[in-house]
């Protein structure tokens, strides 16, 4: 269940951006920025909620002894690296530079999406 939660957040993180510029084409800028900004802020949300649940992911794989060495440390490396991204995003986003949030957003979700394949996946 967490891993089709994560991916459906990953998804509409990433969806969203392919959908904007061609929704937004026919207005003037004027017009644009404003929706492309709440865009942009939305899928920032989306991508802090990923962050997160990947983290609390990460800390019951450790705990559980599912994720370990080699590959705790590589996850715990992608973690930080997707956390320093989303900080970007968050500057990005302070200075309403949408394409900034998108391009940020995207490179913090594979980062994701690489942490979610390092994590064993159990059959309960």
């Amino acid at each position: 269940m967490r891993h089709l939660i994560l991916a459906g957040a990953i998804a509409l993180s990433l969806g969203g951006c392919s959908t904007v510029l061609p929704l937004l084409e026919g207005q003037s800028l004027a017009q644009q920025a404003p929706q492309s900004i709440a865009d942009a802020e939305k899928a920032l949300a989306v991508a802090h909620l990923a962050y997160q649940g990947i983290g609390i992911s990460l800390q019951q794989a450790a705990a559980s002894g599912l994720l370990h060495g080699a590959d705790a440390a590589t996850a715990k490396t992608l973690f930080d690296k997707a956390g320093a991204i989303l900080d970007t995003a968050d500057q990005a986003d302070a200075l309403a530079n949408a394409q900034g949030v998108f391009a940020a957003v995207s490179s913090a979700s594979a980062l994701i999406a690489q942490i979610d394949a390092l994590i064993p996946k159990h059959k309960s």
